[in-house]
């Protein structure tokens, strides 16, 4: 009986000896880092607020009952690590806590800054950025207006370290440009073509010409600056509505006349604000003379980007030769032999072989004047009249005889008995010519 009793005091006091020195080797631990530098702080059990710094490098922490005993440990450029001693748990005497997630301190120049790294976006001037281990994180800081800076962090062995902090200033300003017309090119300083939208970039400090061009339309330049005073606009619809036709003609040294005034040979350039009319006149000797008005009502096909003209032929002017006696007096020289009376009938004969009708004929004041007689050349676009004067400036019995022909041009459809529409030309047909030719060589 005494034996039994012997035997369970025993058993017990091994157990109370063994919770009792359990119970002291768990009261107190050692905490070590990866990073000698590195701090260590005490936590609440609900929150990281008022932490109480315990020491650097490595330390030993009194496990508290009925509580998590929570241990923070820091290190700069490192994201921290919270880790728990609960002390219902075993804990080895030394434990080993590893900082390896590097940290990053963020800070934009501009409070509504938009930091995005992932599938995480934040707004403000402010991040911790957290890389982990054997990772690279992109991420991008962006303003509406300014021109965006990606960055990117490595935490691998081979790679540079990110910093501890990095402050971003976002300076360079982005104007975003919108052309109305879809194929428009759009060239910052001459270079980098765009088309129809564009997002242009003004670094700080300097100022950029921007040019957008299409053709049939005048160009529009612009000129954004960015400096301490001054910015561009964060956007910008570009409207371009004033043309520009460019006439080349056949032949090349036909005259190009706008609004009355002759401005170029061949080729011209003309530009033609929105809500505008020119007129443009081409003439070339020995071609029908081209006028026509243009007008730039806002609307895309109202105008001819390039106007290629191939002039058409002047028949009249084929049927014709250039002559200073076309509306001139010009004295007969009739031979001695020849009579007054006779040279009159000379002339009736020949002048009555191309106008039949006689306004006017008398012998005894020397005078006959023919009718108009009319030929239509270029499908009635050309109209040409001809009469003939004879006078006489001397007696019946004087041969003083001198021959006028009347040479008058028309352009477009006339109505005969528009005078006003005919103007002395110094060409004569031909055919007229000729009956000049006659006369001269039967009086002399």
């Amino acid at each position: 009986m005494s034996n039994y009793k012997f035997s369970r005091l025993a058993a017990f006091a091994l157990f109370f000896l063994v919770l009792v020195f359990g119970s002291y080797a768990q009261s107190k631990i050692k905490l070590n880092s990866n990073h000698p530098e590195a701090e260590y702080f005490t936590l609440g059990d609900t929150n990281e607020e008022n932490p109480v710094r315990i020491g650097v490098g490595n330390v030993e922490i009194k496990l508290a009952k009925d509580s998590k005993n929570r241990v923070m440990v820091t290190k700069s450029g490192y994201e921290p690590v919270i880790a728990e001693f609960p002390r219902t748990e075993k804990w080895d005497k030394e434990n080993l806590i590893l900082l390896e997630n590097r940290l990053v301190q963020l800070e934009v120049d501009h409070e509504d800054a938009t930091i995005t790294f992932g599938e995480i976006s934040l707004t403000g001037n402010a991040a911790k950025i957290v890389i982990p281990k054997n990772e690279t994180v992109s991420l991008m800081v962006s303003k509406q207006g300014y021109a965006p800076k990606e960055l990117v962090f490595h935490n691998k062995p081979d790679m540079e370290q990110p910093p501890v902090s990095l402050q971003v200033s976002l300076k360079n300003r982005i104007v975003d440009l919108d052309v109305n017309l879809s194929d428009a090119v759009i060239t910052v300083d001459g270079a980098n073509p765009q088309t129809g939208k564009g997002e242009i970039l003004v670094p700080f400090g300097s100022c950029v010409e921007v040019v957008i061009a299409r053709d049939g339309f005048l160009d529009v330049v612009k000129e954004y600056c960015s400096n301490a005073d001054s910015a561009p606009p964060i956007a910008q619809k570009i409207v371009m509505e004033d043309r520009v036709v460019t006439f080349a003609v056949s032949p090349a040294d036909a005259s190009i006349t706008v609004n009355g005034q002759m401005e170029g040979i061949g080729t011209h350039e003309v530009n033609l604000l929105k809500g505008k009319c020119f007129n443009v006149e081409i003439r070339r000797e020995g071609f029908m003379t081209f006028t026509k008005n243009y007008c730039n009502q806002g609307k895309l096909d109202d105008l001819p980007v390039v106007e290629k003209l191939s002039m058409v032929e002047d028949e009249a002017y084929a049927s014709s030769v250039a002559t200073e006696i076309a509306n001139s007096r010009v004295p007969l020289t009739i031979k001695k032999s020849i009579s007054s009376s006779d040279a009159w009938k000379i002339l009736i004969s020949i002048i009555t072989r191309e106008f039949d009708v006689l306004e006017t004929v008398d012998f005894n004041a020397g005078y006959l004047i023919s009718a108009w007689e009319y030929d239509e050349f270029n499908k009635g676009d050309r109209t040409i009249r001809n009469r003939v004067i004879i006078t006489n400036s001397g007696s019946t019995n004087e041969n003083n005889y001198a021959v006028k022909f009347v040479s008058q041009l028309a352009e477009g459809k006339v109505d005969a008995r528009d005078d006003a529409k005919f103007k002395d030309w110094n060409r004569m047909l031909k055919k007229y010519h000729e009956l000049m030719d006659e006369i001269e060589l039967r009086l002399q």
